[in-house]
């Protein structure tokens, strides 16, 4: 009865405190803690394609902070949303508890605060939405068994997670890697193999050194021992990848033919006609969050003369969130209910700040785990298999084996501000892993609006997925317009000698394109609420067909970036960008339009005549925009375990040049506190005559105040002077936030 007594509470609450407007689509979509063979991966997923930057620090933390870039925002020219948000962890036992919280510092990242340090590592998952933290499991909770490995592994001896020294001040770097080898052979001899593939792996994450070679040849040897045959198989590939003239060639080519006999002998290679082990589980659990944060904002406008200065309240708005998670597991049944609601009081008059309340998840989950099936009913969110957004309807997804499952689902798009409903249905069929390495899916989905077909796609995702290597691939084709709608590649590469390679293409419509896109454009201004209105008006349907076509941006992004650790202290990155939008004659009007509709919806205010007039040239077909950027992070910068960040970027088109420079600290004082601070400095030169200024400082504090009760403020200012042919503009803006968060 106590889980009923917290649910019904909790839905009071949401429903008696402030119904109001919520800011942006979500960033954060859910996180889930999974236990694999040696390690419990905490999965944290998003609701927008995500790419994997960099993270800070790669040291044991009860603090992570993880850089990423956005692609579908980029694409359309749109600043993240700047409300807050967090994900707290499902109740377990596998790792300490934690919250995630995004935005983080004034820059794309987001946050993981951990009630105590936690050895960890990172890899992006094979979704192209998600990040995976790999953690040791803690001492008491037995390892799975292989998922290569029909029969259990070797016991192991010691299962606690390992504290790897940190090199000793003054120490060269060989003789530390030398001295973790040495160490890892003592607790190969030990039988302490998870111990031994922790000091291992600390080594090859290492710059290239002396022992690099020994240590490849025995992380095989400690994975075997370890029962993870799979994975040293792997290990050993990538020897005699690396050194194929190596010393040790012989004897791990004799190490491999050992594993690989051990796989084909016990009938590893291939489980596809072998079900899971049901594991015996009774647990019901409910967790999640509430918050709520006034929002303020003011802006003054000093105009040269006679024009006359002004005073604008930009902002006031309480907004409040909750969500809730409440799970029940029975043996091979894992059942979910989710929901979801942020809500906003918006106190500004006029039409674009009337209240809202908004429901980002509301759906009841059904998963058995023996018959590989799931059902899932309500308001979801939709970003695989074709599907654009959010939706209210069913998946339903069965695995007829452990490398194809296919997956029905229909619904409703859940959009807001419009006059017209599109339902849609699609199907798609989940493959892999093949090989270990690769997965992807194949799908059709057909969306309608009324009788009118608005969108007909067919399309698939291709993924590879290797220990410190990964691509996603997206493609996604109309076939009622014969285009592409999106065609998109990105990847990232951990070298051995310990630098981060990341890349991007992305070629897609913006937004996708639909026969919706038509009601936009300059030629219909706006005059019909929905297709069917216009078509009793004598347009066509081949006719909006075209509109739509013309009142659609293409944009094009290639990008090319490394990291890597310089110091024990700091890790320095950079990228370098190129970005083209095209689109007819006509259509820079309607875009700016949308351009300033979802500004609005992420940020709850209107942008600024700057951010629309960069909009516009970015949107107006002027040729490639270059972007620098140069970034450095460091840990124990100017405070015991803060973390500072320093980054440069500069952009150059044919119609302006840009130069910012960000310096952000975040550090603890004292056991509860936290303190934030950011200093921003934009210049800006636009033809014919135009300089921008901006200065940007921002000061932000949160106190734990109880367990479970986070208190939280935010002050920040922007300067931006503006000097052109009408003379000198100077504006002041200052925005502030105040709330608190309470963890169910």
């Amino acid at each position: 009865m106590n889980i009923f007594k917290r649910f019904y509470t909790c839905v009071i609450l949401s429903c008696v405190l402030l119904p109001s407007y919520a800011f942006a689509e979500p960033i954060l979509d859910k996180v889930e803690v999974i236990q694999t063979a040696t390690e419990a991966d905490i999965h944290i997923d998003f609701q927008t394609q995500i790419r994997y930057i960099r993270h800070s620090p790669t040291k044991a933390t009860s603090r992570i902070q993880i850089f990423l870039e956005f692609p579908e925002y980029q694409s359309l020219g749109l600043a993240l949303p700047i409300g807050r948000e967090f994900l707290n962890s499902p109740p377990t036992n596998l790792v300490p508890a934690f919250t995630v919280n995004f935005p983080d510092q004034k820059i794309n990242s987001i946050s993981i605060k951990f009630k105590k340090p936690v050895k960890f590592r990172i890899t992006p998952d094979s979704s192209g939405r998600g990040i995976i933290l790999h953690l040791p499991l803690p001492k008491g909770v037995e390892p799975l068994p292989s998922e290569t490995n029909a029969s259990p592994p070797p016991p192991v001896v010691n299962s606690m997670p390992v504290e790897v020294p940190g090199i000793p001040a003054g120490m060269p770097m060989n003789d530390y890697a030398s001295k973790l080898v040495a160490e890892s052979r003592v607790a190969i001899g030990l039988a302490e193999y998870p111990k031994a593939i922790e000091l291992l792996n600390t080594v090859l994450n290492l710059p290239l050194t002396t022992s690099s070679q020994m240590a490849q040849e025995l992380i095989g040897v400690a994975r075997e021992k370890n029962g993870e045959f799979a994975k040293a198989k792997a290990e050993d590939e990538l020897y005699l990848k690396l050194y194929p003239d190596g010393e040790g060639v012989k004897r791990v080519s004799q190490h491999l033919a050992t594993v690989e006999s051990s796989i084909k002998t016990s009938g590893t290679g291939d489980k596809k006609d072998k079900k899971r082990e049901i594991r015996e589980i009774h647990e019901t659990t409910v967790y999640g969050s509430w918050d709520q944060y006034y929002y303020d904002a003011h802006s003054h406008t000093y105009n040269p003369a006679p024009t006359k200065n002004s005073s604008r309240h930009d902002q006031t708005a309480l907004v409040s969130s909750i969500n809730l998670t409440a799970r029940s597991r029975q043996n091979q049944y894992d059942s979910k209910i989710v929901f979801r609601n942020r809500q906003t009081m918006d106190f500004l008059p006029g039409k674009n700040h009337s209240n809202r309340d908004r429901t980002d998840a509301a759906y009841l989950e059904v998963e058995n785990k023996d018959v590989d099936y799931l059902v899932r009913l309500g308001r979801q969110n939709g970003n695989t298999g074709g599907i654009l957004g959010r939706f209210d309807g069913a998946l339903l997804r069965y695995g007829f084996t452990p490398k194809y499952r296919v997956n029905f689902v229909t619904g409703t798009l859940n959009e807001y501000r419009v006059d017209y409903r599109r339902h849609f249905y699609g199907v798609n069929l989940d493959i892999g892993p093949i090989a270990e390495k690769w997965s992807g899916n194949v799908f059709f989905v057909n969306q309608e609006v009324n009788d009118i077909t608005d969108r007909r796609a067919a399309g698939g995702e291709l993924r590879y997925f290797d220990n410190g290597r990964s691509v996603y691939s997206l493609f996604d084709y109309d076939t009622l317009y014969n285009r592409t709608n999106i065609a998109m590649v990105q990847g990232n590469l951990q070298t051995e000698g310990g630098t981060n390679y990341n890349m991007l293409i992305d070629h897609r419509n913006s937004p996708i394109l639909t026969t919706i896109n038509s009601l936009t454009g300059n030629t219909l201004n706006g005059q019909y609420g929905t297709l069917n209105e216009a078509i009793r008006a004598g347009i066509t349907e081949s006719e909006l067909r075209t509109f739509a076509i013309e009142n659609t941006l293409k944009t094009d992004t290639a990008l090319f970036g490394a990291t890597r650790q310089v110091t024990p202290r700091w890790q320095l990155g950079g990228d370098v960008q190129v970005n083209r939008t095209t689109g007819t004659p006509g259509r820079s009007q309607a875009s700016i339009d949308f351009f300033k509709k979802q500004f609005f919806n992420n940020n709850g205010i209107d942008p600024t005549a700057l951010e629309i007039e960069n909009f516009r040239r970015s949107a107006g077909g002027t040729g490639n925009i270059w972007t620098y950027h140069v970034q450095a992070v460091g840990t124990d910068t100017l405070f015991k375990d803060d973390t500072s960040v320093i980054s440069f970027s500069y952009s150059t088109s044919d119609v302006s040049r840009s130069q910012s420079i960000l310096l952000s600290n975040g550090f603890v004082p004292a056991e509860k506190w936290r303190i934030d601070s950011s200093l921003q400095l934009l210049r800006q030169d636009a033809d014919p005559n135009t300089m921008t200024y901006l200065i940007s400082p921002t000061f932000r504090a949160s106190y734990r105040m109880r367990e479970k009760v986070t208190l939280e403020a935010e002050v920040r200012f922007d300067v931006d002077n503006t000097f052109n042919d009408d003379g000198h503009t100077r504006t002041f803006r200052d925005a502030a936030f105040i709330g608190y968060r309470i963890d169910i």
